[in-house]
């Protein structure tokens, strides 16, 4: 399972890198990858929301410890985030980053 956890615009391909598509770069998402912005995540003070809100959060998108699930952002550093909150604080045992990202 593709797991995209760009911003909303970046997904729809509106920026791409923080700005608009230029040149040969393309702008959207891989077909069929889920969107969770990673800022989800996250409390209003910025720290981790609990453990059954995250675990709610990613269930409510089909996203479950029985699946590989591959996160990916830009250049892999929301990715990494991502990665780490579902292998570390979730449990998911199945999570690899996608560490050249949207980039490659």
């Amino acid at each position: 399972m593709l797991l995209d956890v760009r911003t909303s615009p970046e997904y729809r391909g509106e920026i791409f890198m923080m700005q608009p598509p230029e040149g040969t770069e393309r702008g959207g998402h891989i077909p069929g990858a889920v969107h969770l912005e990673h800022t989800l995540m996250l409390n209003e003070d910025g720290t981790f929301k609990s453990v059954e809100e995250l675990h709610a959060l990613y269930t409510s998108q089909g996203i479950t410890p029985d699946k590989e699930v591959f996160p990916y952002c830009a250049i892999g550093g929301r990715s990494a985030y991502t990665w780490f909150v579902l292998k570390y604080l979730l449990g998911y045992p199945h999570v690899r980053n996608y560490d050249g990202s949207w980039n490659e």
